[in-house]
């Protein structure tokens, strides 16, 4: 055979090697990281100068990594591994009350989501001025690093025995310097629903009415102590769909804001974030991941639905969802658009909206299925 005709042959044997092994690593992906909210999977298959065949990349999620792997055992091909798979064991606590996570590590990037102070962060990339960090529902932003503050995993070890608190009012609070200052010049910061703080020395002391307290960062304070309750009061919560329909309802004319999850300003979605997480669940971070959990509820049977129920709205043909409600009863609603109000999916009702309504899920029940987790079970809180 002539030596053009071999070089060839290996070429097309080399071509079909890589398309071989690139399908194996997509149909790796689709089956475990498709969401990219959920998980970074950057891996590809490439030639280097040498001519080897290289799969190499990142991924954030080590199923997915075990995945490709297995994948890639069966095609039978010889391949070099590359595959780096981000830290599990570096952590960062948010340290402010309401954090913004962006799409990409710059201030004028989409606003994706945020974390209130006090939430745990897993840490997988760092970039100069910002983090690469993933939320306790899975999803993976970019934050800021002066809004947190990093932990090494015996920090956090700590940290989660510790003798904590959780912010139970509804309504923000403020951090004092003393148990007797009441000055706005004698303000540490202020929190809101679902701030998880220290108690100084583990002991919780209260004087004069007031809880005193180490935010994530160091400094201390005092707070109202009717305002905080054990992590541990909060976590042994049973389902209560009052508690979840007070918190969304006290949040009444709140402005709407895209990617926010706190009572300072929020979207749809995290409105039922919040109003769930004071219940001690943690739902998933966009409505269209919210309608994919629980036990699905059927438009043409609302009338089923009860209180606490998610309702999803969106476009009538695709099915697409692009809005989330919480149900109150008598096809009445609370959700944030434009700002925290209430409205009705009964057709017959003056306060209907015609945004079409495509299905409603019943979260109670259906804790500890995918996307629906008590923070109580959550590895990173306990």
């Amino acid at each position: 055979m002539l030596l053009g005709s071999c070089s060839a042959l290996l070429a097309q044997s080399s071509a079909r090697e890589l398309e071989t092994v690139s399908r194996a690593v997509a149909e790796a992906k689709a089956h475990t990281a498709s969401d990219a909210r959920q998980a970074i999977f950057d891996i590809k298959a490439y030639h280097d100068n040498d001519g080897r065949l290289v799969v190499g990349g990142i991924t954030s999620d080590s199923l997915a990594r075990k995945a490709v792997v297995t994948a890639l055992a069966k095609t039978g091909i010889d391949y070099a591994d590359s595959i780096k798979l981000l830290p599990y064991d570096s952590w960062a606590l948010t340290s402010i009350p309401a954090a913004s996570h962006r799409t990409a590590p710059r201030h004028a990037a989409e606003m994706a989501t945020q974390s209130v102070l006090g939430t745990p962060l897993r840490v997988l990339e760092r970039h100069k001025e910002w983090m690469r960090v993933q939320t306790p529902d899975g999803y993976i932003a970019y934050v800021p690093s002066s809004s947190v503050v990093p932990k090494t995993p015996s920090e956090m070890e700590a940290w989660r025995a510790t003798k904590r608190f959780i912010v139970a009012s509804p309504f923000q609070i403020r951090v004092y310097t003393s148990a007797s200052a009441e000055g706005p010049r004698d303000i540490v910061t202020d929190l809101v629903n679902g701030c998880i703080v220290s108690a100084v020395g583990g002991v919780g002391g209260i004087e004069n009415g007031r809880l005193r307290i180490e935010l994530p960062d160091g400094r201390t304070g005092y707070v109202d102590a009717t305002a905080m309750i054990p992590i541990e009061q909060w976590a042994a919560q049973d389902f209560d769909p009052d508690l979840i329909l007070d918190t969304a309802y006290s949040m009444e004319g709140t402005p709407y804001l895209w990617g926010g999850t706190s009572v300072k300003a929020l979207d749809c979605s995290g409105l039922a974030k919040v109003s769930y997480f004071a219940n001690g669940i943690i739902l998933m971070r966009d409505a269209s991941q919210q309608a994919l959990t629980g036990t699905r509820i059927e438009t043409a049977n609302w009338r089923t639905c009860r209180p606490g129920d998610l309702l999803f709205f969106g476009n009538a043909t695709t099915k697409k969802v692009t809005h989330v409600a919480i149900y109150d009863s008598n096809g009445n609603y609370v959700h944030s658009s434009g700002r925290v109000k209430r409205n009705s999916v009964d057709p017959d009702s003056p306060d209907y909206l015609t945004t079409p309504f495509l299905h409603a899920v019943r979260i109670a029940g259906n804790e500890e299925t995918p996307g629906i987790i008590r923070a109580r079970n959550h590895p990173w809180y306990f």
